[in-house]
Formats: structure tokens, sequence, C-alpha cells
């Protein structure tokens, strides 16, 4: 028995390379209670299990072409499954983080012009999303580099981080590089 459903997992993964729809949504509804089981058991709520699954899809179209042992699919959406998560923790713990009062990151006034009010949040997000992505210490540096409303001095950022004041450039430098390079992945224009 467990024979003939590897062998119709492994079908049904060659007709998904070959593009047929059909296949994939077989093979989503295949996939995808293992996804929301994994997502009940790190107790993620309804919205942000349908976020998980979104993403891990989105990466299971992504590797379709790339899998190696097609019969393995489930175990693949499981591990994948659960990097999705972890990476979404990370980044909740980093967004948790900010407030966007102390760092005037609301919008702007209602007398400014609606359009460019809009785009300069949306601007704000975009940033700070891609920001959530960055290393700890990048993210750290970067928030206190840049949006510390009190702009404290390098000797003050060393110390608040543990590091010798002249490492701060080049960690500076690597961390806006890394960020610029999460800006150009998500197409933002900069």
């Amino acid at each position: 028995m467990r024979k003939r459903s590897q062998v119709s997992l492994t079908t049904l993964v060659r007709r998904c390379k070959a593009g047929e729809a059909d296949a994939w949504h077989q093979l989503i509804g295949l996939v995808g209670p293992a996804i929301f089981a994994v997502c009940r058991q790190k107790r993620l709520s309804r919205d942000e299990s349908f976020d998980i699954f979104g993403q891990v899809c989105l990466q299971l179209i992504d590797a379709i072409g790339t899998l190696k042992s097609p019969e393995k699919i489930i175990a693949f959406v499981v591990t994948i499954t659960r990097r999705q998560i972890y990476t979404f923790y990370q980044r909740m713990q980093m967004v948790a983080r900010l407030d966007p009062d102390e760092f005037g990151l609301r919008a702007e006034s209602m007398q400014d012009d609606p359009e460019s009010s809009y785009e300069n949040t949306r601007i704000r997000e975009v940033l700070l999303e891609a920001m959530s992505k960055l290393p700890e210490r990048d993210y750290k540096l970067v928030e206190l580099l840049f949006l510390d409303p009190e702009e404290p001095s390098y000797e003050e950022i060393a110390l608040r981080l543990g590091m010798p004041v002249s490492s701060i450039g080049p960690i500076r430098a690597k961390a806006l590089a890394r960020l610029y390079r999460i800006l150009r992945q998500k197409r933002f224009r900069i």
C-alpha cells in the first residue's frame, strides 16, 4: 500500500512539473493539511496560518522542479513550513520592538496631500518590513543610527551594543548593503 502512494506522489509531482493545473490542485489538497497541522501545533492564529500556507505554497512552486525525491514531498513541505514559522516569529519579535510614535512613523497630518501622505506611509512600511529581515545586530544598529530620536553618538551606540566604536562604520556599511538587497528583492525603487 505504501509503495502505491509513493508512486502516486511521484506521478503527481511529475504532472505538476509539467504544469498541469489539476495536479497542482491535488498536490495542494494533499499538503495543505500538513501545513495547517504544523501551524496549529505552533499555535498560530487562523490568519497567520493562512499567511504561512501561502508562503509555503509559493516556495513549493519555486522548488518543485528541483525536487530529487518526490515521494518525500510531505516531509519537504513540513520542513519549509517550520522554517517559515521560525522566520515569522523572528519578524514578529523585530517588529514588536518598534514604536511608531517614538520614531515618527505615523502618517503625516491630515493637512498633507493625501497622495504624498499615502506614499510616505507606504515607504515607511516597506522600510520597516525590510529592516525586520536584517540580522538582529544589524537591525539594532540601523535603528539606533537612523531612527532613534535621541540621535545617539557612535560612543553611545557602541556602549549600548557592546562593540568597539571603530566597528560601527563597517557594520553599518554591511547592514545598509543587506537592507538595499532586501529592498531590491521586493522590487522597491530606491
